[in-house]
């Protein structure tokens, strides 16, 4: 089986819960923070990448004209419009790192813990950098590099977290500019053998000048 295939495996299994383990993972100041560090405005359109049961979407769509919702799991989509609708949201099925999108086609993207399930996050990184407009800001939230093993197979990780300044660099070598990267206050909580396990979270931000 793939990688890929088992993320998206583990995702179609936890879909109809993942609202109730979200919660237990990190609180919604990661979603405030996100949404703050691309500045959403009402004329805006914005894709939310591996959105899930809509943790980022939900919020984004209640300011901007226009929200896309990019998951690669039909489970945690057909959630998503369970709970909220389609509105001003559109939903799609596919991949973050072979996006069905044209070239600078949306204002604003967002990507909250998304980055450790791919397989490749430099070409997911650089596929958020071809969809945005001139002027466009994206936003990524995830985990700060770390050592616990387990969450490979707990919960389909690939990656154990990633260093702030290796994200920045793959940011800048996607052609974007004003990269900024910081520690969230919201830590990623997860429990192993009965012990709560937290991992600091950061937050890359970064504008598409040309």
């Amino acid at each position: 089986m793939s990688m890929s295939r088992k993320v998206r495996d583990y995702f179609e299994l936890v879909s109809p819960r993942w609202d109730m383990v979200r919660k237990s993972f990190y609180g919604e100041e990661v979603r405030e923070a996100v949404l703050n560090a691309v500045h959403v405005s009402p004329s805006d359109t914005v894709l939310d990448v591996g959105a899930g049961t809509g943790f980022l979407t939900e919020a984004a769509a209640k300011i901007a004209v226009k929200v896309i919702a990019l998951d690669f799991s039909r489970g945690m989509s057909e959630e998503a419009i369970a709970k909220m609708g389609r509105g001003n949201v559109e939903f799609r099925i596919g991949n973050a790192e072979s996006m069905p999108f044209q070239d600078s086609s949306v204002d604003a993207v967002v990507a909250n813990m998304v980055l450790h399930h791919c397989p490749h996050p430099e070409i997911a990184i650089s596929e958020m950098s071809r969809v945005l407009n001139t002027g466009g800001r994206i936003a990524i939230s995830d985990l700060q590099e770390h050592s616990y093993e387990w969450l490979r197979k707990e919960h389909a990780d690939l990656w154990l977290g990633f260093k702030m300044e290796n994200v920045a660099t793959m940011m800048k070598e996607s052609g974007l500019d004003n990269v900024k990267t910081g520690t969230l206050s919201s830590c990623c909580s997860s429990m192993q053998e009965g012990q709560r396990v937290k991992i600091p979270m950061f937050l890359a931000s970064a504008l598409k000048l040309d």
